[in-house]
Formats: C-alpha cells, structure tokens, sequence
C-alpha cells in the first residue's frame, strides 16, 4: 500500500511539473534601488507588450520566471519607469543574472548565449546610432545656415556610415546564421524613413535568415512575421521585373474575365490613353468616383481614352450588379481573388482606389491623381 501511495505521488509530481511548462529564470540586481517595480516587457512581432510587475527586494535583488510557450527564443525587456535597463533572449531552461542600474548604463548579463549576442549587437547600433545622430544634426544645421558644401560632405559621410553598417550588418548575419538576433538587424532603422534593408533585393538577406532559422525555430511567431516581409519584398522586386521586362508596351499585360465571362486583356487597347483603374465595390466613395470617370470618359473616349477597371472583390456577383447598376460603359474586369488577384499582384496594389495613366506609346504617364489632375493629364496625353 505504502509503495502504491510513493508511486501515485510521484505521478502526480510528473504531471503537475508538465502543467507547469518550460521556463527561463532571471535574477539580478539593481544598484541604486533599495526597493520597488520593475517591468518585464516581450517584444511582440513589432511592439513590446507587458508582461508582468517584478517586485524588487530591499537590497536591490530581484528574481522572476518567465513560462515559455514553446521552444522558441523570444526578445524581453525590463523597465525601471521609463528607462530600459537590460534587454534578453530568453528560451526555456536560461538562468539569466543580471547585474545593471536604474538608467541601464552599466548592464551586464550572464547566462544566455543569445542574450550575450545581443548586448553586443546593441552596443555596436547604439554607437552607430549616435554617430548617425550627429551627422544628420550638423547637415541640417548646415543648410539652415545656407553652407551647402558642409552639407553635401556630410551627407557623403552619412551615405559612407550607412554602406558601412549595412556591410558591417550583413557580415554579422553571415558569422552568426543560427541566432535570432539577426532578425533584429533586417528590421534596424536609423530613422522612421531609412530602414538599413531599404533595398527590395535584399529579400535575398531576409530569405537566408528565415530559412535557416524556422528549421531550428518552427513555431517562432518571428518568423511568421518576417515570411510575411519576404513576401511583400519579393511581390515588389516581381513587379519591378515585370515592369522593366515590358519593353514592348512599356507596362505588365492583365487579361481577366468581364462581366460576361469574357476575357478581356489590357493590350487589347494599345495605342490609347488608358485609366488603368482598380476599385472595390464595398466602398460608397469608390462608385461616387466612377461618376467622375464616367464625365471623363463621356467627354474623351471619342478622342482615344479608354479606361480598363480591375475590381478587386471576391463577391463577383456584387461587382457584376454594381457594373449594371452604374451603367459602366469601358472593360470591367474581375476574377473573384480578391488581394490574391493575379492583377494585384502584378501592379502591387496595396491599396483601392489606384489609377495609372498609360500613354499611346504604352508608358505608364502618372499614377494616383485625379479630378481636375487626372483631366489635365488625359487632355494632355490626347
């Protein structure tokens, strides 16, 4: 009986420690703080979410577990008010120790390979960061005091910074292919508008990342996150190649069923001026402007306009009652794809309502403008 009892609590035990899941413990201590909060922030695909409050002992000691969900490496944080004083890569079994300050000035972490790589990659962007920061500070002084040829060298020594940590960048990627932090550096930014992977090829960088990593890290939301960038980057570098490749119309051909089940092809009407316009019927504000199209097209079809109308629903049904309803009189086309439409993708809409204006030759002459613009232009083309 005695044995059966044993054997019944250590099941228990097995079972209660499987509930429990895999965790990573952090420890640490903070100088200067007697006693208090911390915050223990998880970067979430883009934005940091709180996790939880860290009570900090009399003394500055603290020590936190962290439950993880799975095997895969996650980006934490912890915050005394607003300042973050360490930053980590936990995955289930780390002892972390941490030794820092209530500014984060003096971090030292312990414990984590990942973490450890991190710290470094930090203090290398944190550094290029500044130097970035005073360039562009000095260039701007420079042309508000009208001092251009100061300006111009600066600019050159902040183009010269910016190759060199892109190169610094891609070297570190290729040295450490299996961590996570690299993931960190394809979305790096020196300001809001220059990303250090501006360029559309460098999808080429974010793939080598993401292929060797999602064989170690499979259920990384990360990497769920960055195989959606790859495929917008390789969405657009197809469309930059279709549209370097139509040298003979100067623009991608579409061909996609009408109303009547009719395939009808953008090529068809080479030699016009063309609206290449794309739409959706679920928005009252993009068949008032089918109303402007159609004075438009009513005073210059007869002179050579034609307007070629991709709706990108998926109730077809709907678009082909709101073509009839509308009375549309040029090629309305839809495949039922919706974001998945072949035309979609070709021209990379991102968004609806989007015009082009395609002159006789077949070069595509504007984009996004409309009204009294959109008028001057056809006029001008005509």
């Amino acid at each position: 009986m005695r044995k059966l009892f044993v054997a019944l609590l250590l099941s228990l035990t097995a079972i209660s420690c499987v509930k429990r899941g895999p965790v990573a413990v952090i420890e640490g201590e903070v100088s200067g703080m007697q006693s208090g909060k911390l915050v223990l922030k998880m970067l979430d695909v883009n934005t940091q979410k709180s996790i939880d409050t860290i009570t900090v002992k009399t003394g500055g000691t603290f020590s936190y577990k962290v439950k993880k969900s799975d095997d895969s490496p996650e980006f934490y944080y912890l915050y005394h008010n607003d300042s973050r004083i360490a930053s980590m890569i936990l995955m289930p079994g780390d002892k972390v120790k941490i030794s820092t300050d209530t500014l984060g000035v003096s971090t030292k972490i312990e414990g984590s390979p990942e973490t450890a790589l991190l710290s470094s990659l930090e203090r290398e962007l944190g550094r290029s960061q500044h130097r970035f920061d005073s360039l562009y500070t000095l260039m701007t002084d420079a042309q508000k005091s009208g001092d251009l040829k100061r300006a111009e060298q600066l600019n050159l020594e902040l183009g010269s910074l910016y190759v060199k940590q892109k190169q610094s960048a891609i070297k570190y990627i290729y040295t450490n292919p299996r961590s996570i932090t690299g993931i960190m550096l394809l979305y790096h930014r020196f300001a809001p508008d220059v990303p250090l992977f501006a360029d559309v090829r460098d999808v080429l960088i974010f793939r080598k990342v993401y292929d060797t990593l999602q064989t170690i890290y499979p259920k990384s939301v990360y990497l769920s996150r960055l195989l959606d960038e790859i495929g917008f980057r390789e969405q657009t570098e197809a469309f930059n190649s279709k549209i370097l490749d139509a040298s003979e119309r100067g623009y991608p051909d579409i061909s996609l069923p009408d109303t009547q089940a009719k395939i009808r092809s953008l090529s068809d009407l080479s030699g016009k001026v063309i609206i290449l316009s794309f739409w959706s019927t679920t928005d009252a504000n993009q068949r008032m402007m089918n109303q402007d199209l159609l004075d438009l097209y009513s005073r210059y079809n007869s002179r050579g306009l034609e307007i070629y109308q991709v709706s990108v629903d998926t109730d077809k049904t709907a678009w082909a009652r709101a073509v009839a309803e509308q009375k549309l009189p040029w090629i309305s086309v839809c495949d039922g794809m919706g974001a998945a439409s072949v035309a979609v993708t070709t021209y990379n809409i991102q968004k609806v309502p989007t015009i082009y204006v395609i002159d006789k030759s077949g070069t595509i002459a504007a984009k996004d403008i409309y009204d009294a613009a959109l008028e001057k232009k056809v006029a001008s083309l005509l």
